[in-house]
């Protein structure tokens, strides 16, 4: 537990102090974001630090890894002691981490032709996809199982498909994380409320290890999942001192991809999958919000929303930026809570 705590507390400090310096780094170095043209209400923003997300994931990997760095044994004094990292943990971590450089080849592209376009749209789907049948390929070896699970051991054999529903999966959150990331703070501090619902459903698992063992690989049911949330909770919570309303810098899409990534390899990893509904809830109605707008133009020349991500429809509504920030945090946090209902309760009918 105090490996949980530790970890968090690290991220959470390296962010905000490293995070400061690269806001007067990128200012210097003229690293700011494009504003796309139509979001002429966001004008105030354009030049705005970008690409923090970078303070993100190495945030992650230093409270990871620090966390495991005994500083004190009990009965020898002090004694510095590196404990034993799980590479099936950090693998993860790692995972997420080239999401986060596709994303973050797509920040340099806007940066250098300082215009809101990087990566072709066909190029980041190609790059997202080699990652995510990566992520497939991993969980392959770990456990070849084809099951695609709902939550706690209950699921159907889907064969083949398991790994194409799984990059599916993990492409779509990715994105959708990605096109929430549009308001100050929106996405950073739903996020550290997700990974801190996700910490508390890991942390029950490692300690019910006689029931979940049973469908999940034992090296998920270990403390060191949740010592790794705790950096990626600790990481997001840190960034959003400076991502608040008003933005000093904003994540980019290194930050977003690799936010978006962690979800879905995080609960594929504990066969909860159909949590991904509940923890991702407002990513998914900021990306279905798209796809609707899309064929609703398409097939009857009619838009619904004013204009999509649904975050800009109620800009253009007229609801000031920080409202709507935290009536969606709200919504957020609701299916959070729904989530870690639905996973306690599969626990009492079938874990004791």
């Amino acid at each position: 537990m105090i490996g949980v705590i530790v970890a968090g507390g690290i991220s959470f400090l390296f962010v905000i102090f490293s995070t400061s310096i690269g806001v007067n780094y990128f200012k210097s170095k003229n690293i700011g974001q494009p504003i796309r043209e139509e979001l002429n209400f966001h004008e105030h923003k354009k030049g705005t630090p970008t690409m923090g997300g970078v303070f993100i994931i190495l945030g992650s990997y230093v409270g990871f890894i620090l966390s495991h760095i005994n500083f004190w044994t009990i009965g020898k004094g002090f004694k510095v002691e590196l404990l034993s990292i799980s590479s099936e943990i950090l693998s993860l971590l790692i995972l997420g981490t080239l999401m986060g450089l596709v994303g973050f080849i797509d920040d340099y592209l806007k940066v250098k032709k300082n215009r809101n376009l990087g990566l072709k749209a066909s190029n980041k789907i190609i790059l997202q996809t080699i990652v995510a049948f990566i992520g497939c390929f991993y969980f392959y070896l770990i456990d070849n199982s084809s099951i695609f699970y709902l939550f706690s051991g209950f699921g159907f054999d889907v064969g083949i498909f398991k790994w194409l529903i799984t990059a599916f999966i993990i492409i779509g959150i990715t994105n959708a994380v990605n096109l929430t990331d549009g308001l100050d703070g929106l996405v950073a501090g739903s996020s550290s409320v997700s990974f801190g619902g996700l910490l508390i459903i890991t942390f029950w698992i490692f300690r019910h290890p006689e029931y979940y063992t049973n469908f999940i690989n034992p090296v998920f049911v270990s403390l060191e999942l949740s010592v790794l949330i705790s950096s990626i909770a600790g990481s997001c919570l840190g960034f959003l001192w400076w991502n608040t309303n008003p933005a000093k810098i904003i994540m980019g899409d290194i930050g977003s991809q690799f936010i978006g990534s962690m979800f879905p390899l995080i609960l594929f990893a504990i066969g909860a999958d159909a949590l991904i509904l509940f923890f991702c809830f407002l990513y998914i109605l900021e990306a279905m919000s798209v796809i609707i707008q899309v064929v609703s133009f398409k097939y009857r020349n009619k838009r619904i929303f004013k204009m999509t991500p649904i975050h800009h429809h109620f800009e253009m509504s007229n609801w000031a930026e920080t409202t709507i920030i935290v009536r969606f945090w709200i919504i957020n946090g609701i299916f959070i809570v729904i989530g870690l209902g639905l996973f306690y309760g599969d626990w009492v009918l079938f874990g004791n």
